[in-house]
């Protein structure tokens, strides 16, 4: 009982709860997850330049109508590197789920598709 408690405590949608997780982008880097779906609604998401800057923001999530939508807090951005070629960052990133499974988590924006994949940890007894 106590479970489901805390899962209804986040506001967390049945669909959100799915896809909890730490998502990886293995073209920028094997390390340094570009998002971080917790299960108590809270993100982070990173941009990251390999060898020349990583943006940090953290915020809070939901699925919202077959859509992962992330508010941003861009008053707690964190940079690690160059930070000259800092652009601008959302406030509000949202974007259609199109596929997700124990592994991968795919969303797209305008026609193109951005694969993401889960880090998988072994539980332990």
């Amino acid at each position: 009982m106590s479970a489901l408690l805390l899962s209804s405590c986040s506001g967390l949608s049945p669909e959100a709860r799915e896809i909890v997780g730490v998502y990886y982008n293995n073209e920028l880097s094997d390390d340094t997850p570009v998002l971080e779906l917790n299960d108590d609604g809270t993100s982070v998401m990173r941009a990251i330049k390999p060898d020349v800057l990583t943006i940090e923001v953290p915020g809070t999530w939901n699925v919202v109508n077959d859509s992962l939508v992330i508010d941003n807090d861009v008053t707690k951005i964190v940079t690690e590197g160059d930070t000259s070629v800092l652009g601008d960052v959302t406030p509000k990133y949202s974007r259609l789920i199109t596929r997700h499974d124990e592994l991968s988590l795919t969303l797209a924006k305008d026609g193109i598709e951005y694969l993401y994949h889960r880090k998988v940890t072994p539980d332990k007894d």
